[in-house]
């Protein structure tokens, strides 16, 4: 969601939706680009809804993330979401409502002194991190919830920004390992 297009008025609820979830739940949270995408590592509550499977051939997907990013200082927030809360907005907005606060939730940092490695395989990113939890980002240039699913979550130019950032990322890592 870091750059601006022209979206369809569903769209953009979803994507204030889902921007309110991150900002309720992270410090700074304008100095981040943020995409949207799930952690294939986590297996999710069997109570709780989650993106459309079929986006997933072969694979459960994990519970929904938004992923925070920036370069100054170099950092990444995984913010977990709270898919059925965050819809409620959707269709609150949909409404012509003024939707609930988003409840915040605790985010993850991956920052210079946590990271121990990171890999890139199609569209799959795997952080490992020093405390030996990995992370593997399922990411989407379009993105879509079976509880809406003719809104389609435009993200294409987001995650080819995010693979530049990844790769300021490793280059910072390996510019501190030179030192």
């Amino acid at each position: 969601m870091v750059i601006t297009t022209e979206r369809s008025r569903p769209e953009q609820h979803l994507v204030d939706a889902l921007r309110a979830s991150f900002d309720a739940s992270v410090m700074n949270f304008g100095a981040y680009n943020i995409l949207c995408t799930m952690d294939l590592e986590e297996t999710p509550d069997a109570a709780e809804p989650v993106a459309d499977p079929a986006a997933y051939p072969g694979e459960r997907p994990g519970p929904l993330l938004l992923v925070g990013y920036r370069r100054e200082p170099v950092e990444i927030v995984l913010c977990p979401v709270d898919l059925e809360e965050a819809l409620e907005r959707v269709a609150a907005l949909q409404r012509g409502e003024t939707p609930a606060a988003a409840t915040p939730l605790i985010p993850k940092l991956v920052n210079l002194t946590n990271l121990a490695g990171m890999a890139t395989q199609d569209n799959i990113v795997e952080l490992a991190l020093s405390t030996g939890r990995r992370v593997k980002l399922d990411l989407h240039g379009q993105v879509r919830f079976e509880q809406f699913p003719d809104i389609v979550l435009h993200q294409r130019k987001d995650v080819e920004h995010f693979y530049e950032f990844i790769d300021y990322f490793m280059d910072t890592v390996e510019d501190m390992d030179a030192a």
